[in-house]
């Protein structure tokens, strides 16, 4: 495997990317740290899973890129006509083994899984119900990023009958020499719930007041996540349905304020960004926002979905410069906290189970649950919205356009898309040109193994994805 997953035993920034004032998140990750020695107690240990979650806040993680990809591949966004020349290839769906934003992706989410092994692997001492705890959530850690893995480099999990064709390398320890194959899909999601379930095993609590950490109800949330993907759906609404009495929809009156608030009662985890530590221009808000690039704007025809009256309506803003007058912005779901692209990024909240036990329940035949969490969300944008009637295929198909509006620009819809075997129409160009429908099973629907990794690992050099 490449330097970049290679080579990456722990290294993380000199400053938190967490704001709390627990204990854990007061403590500052290492610049440099030999795992091997480094990680051997508690504070060392909490220290490098600091580190881990910094990972995850980067712009080519979910500080941005990750979280765009689900909405620039899709119709829910346009490529601005003044694009700076971000995310174009993606908006086109025209890309190579050489596109840098691939690889960029891969190199960064390889390096945050090999931090989260350095800490699976170490030796620690002290109290073991700490131990446990920061062990638990490099574990759940560590599913989730090769789930986001699986799911942009290899077709979806029912692409073949038996899951047989290929994934990603499932890394759990760090190896300067190894040359891992690809697993295959099976492999991948096999591994994925056994990291789930030695978290839920060692992960006891919620640590802090913030939900900037994993906690129970956080790998119960995705646990509910990677079962839908599967297909399994009873197993999808039983773990949704351990989160969802936990946690409060925001009300109406204060679902649009919410947006520019660090946490709100929807919120299971949370990456957070402070005035220190952020993104800056790179942060995912200012690739929305007029204020900031603008770069990708809300497809013309999308706030259509919304009916009158829908709070969410309040997200879509059109530009106030002269120049941008025909633009359509995302101002209201990324409003900044007095900072253009200063907001905290929502990665678990309760909507999306209410939505997934709502579609899960549905194809388990269960429609009255089916239409009670769908109208949870319904009528919370909508007081006055009429209780569903559908049935059927009616009723999923009411479902998924839901979680395509309530879920919008948060990364959802390409991947609901993708699994579900449906077309996907690209986002249109910066000249406005009707984007191009990609129909299930194009191979452009697993990105290419980048071509740094294929030039270094003879391995999985023959096990580049059709097409590339």
């Amino acid at each position: 495997m490449n330097k970049y997953i290679k080579m990456f035993a722990l290294a993380v920034i000199a400053t938190v990317s967490l704001q709390s004032c627990d204990s854990f998140l007061d403590l500052k990750p290492s610049s440099s740290v030999d795992s091997a020695n480094a990680i051997n107690n508690v504070q060392s240990a909490t220290a490098a899973l600091v580190g881990t979650y910094d990972g995850l806040q980067y712009y080519y993680s979910y500080g941005r890129d990750f979280v765009v990809y689900g909405d620039v591949l899709t119709n829910n966004v346009k490529a601005s006509p003044t694009n700076s020349n971000r995310f174009t290839s993606e908006a086109a769906w025209s890309w190579s083994v050489s596109t840098a934003d691939f690889g960029y992706y891969w190199n960064q989410t390889y390096n945050t899984i090999n931090r989260a092994n350095n800490i699976i692997n170490a030796k620690i001492s002290g109290d073991q119900t700490a131990v446990n705890q920061i062990v638990g959530e490099a574990y759940a850690l560590r599913a989730l990023l090769h789930f986001d893995l699986v799911r942009m480099y290899a077709q979806d999990y029912n692409f073949t009958t038996d899951h047989s064709h290929l994934g990603v390398p499932y890394i759990t320890k760090h190896d300067a020499t190894g040359q891992p194959k690809r697993n295959t899909v099976n492999e991948v999601y096999t591994n994925i719930l056994s990291d789930l379930g030695k978290a839920a095993e060692l992960v006891t609590k919620m640590r802090q007041v913030a939900p900037y950490t994993l906690s129970p109800n956080a790998i119960n949330g995705l646990y509910a996540r990677v079962y839908l993907y599967m297909g399994n759906y009873a197993k999808a609404k039983e773990y949704a349905e351990l989160v969802i009495p936990k946690y409060s929809l925001i009300p109406n009156d204060k679902y649009l304020a919410s947006w520019g608030e660090e946490y709100t009662s929807e919120s299971i985890f949370t990456l957070a960004h402070n005035l220190v530590d952020n993104q800056g221009t790179n942060a995912l808000g200012y690739i929305y926002i007029e204020a900031g690039y603008g770069d990708l704007l809300v497809e013309p025809k999308f706030p259509a979905l919304y009916a009158e009256g829908d709070v969410r309506k309040g997200w879509f803003v059109n530009g106030e410069a002269a120049s941008k007058k025909d633009n359509i912005y995302v101002e209201g779901k990324y409003p900044g906290r007095g900072t253009p692209g200063l907001d905290n990024y929502s990665m678990l909240r309760v909507s999306e189970m209410y939505l997934i036990a709502a579609e899960s329940a549905a194809r388990l035949g269960d429609e009255t649950t089916a239409r009670k969490y769908l109208d949870a969300i319904r009528q919370r944008a909508l007081p006055t919205a009429a209780s569903t009637t559908a049935t059927g295929q009616a009723l999923i198909d009411a479902i998924l356009l839901e979680k395509r509006k309530e879920l919008a620009f948060e990364g959802h819809y390409f991947h609901d898309l993708k699994r579900l075997h449906l077309p996907i129409i690209a986002a249109t160009t910066g000249t406005g040109a009707l984007g191009q429908t990609i129909q299930p099973g194009d191979t452009r629907l697993a990105w290419p193994i980048p071509q740094r990794e294929i030039d270094a690992n003879p391995n999985i050099a023959t096990q580049q994805n059709p097409g590339y």
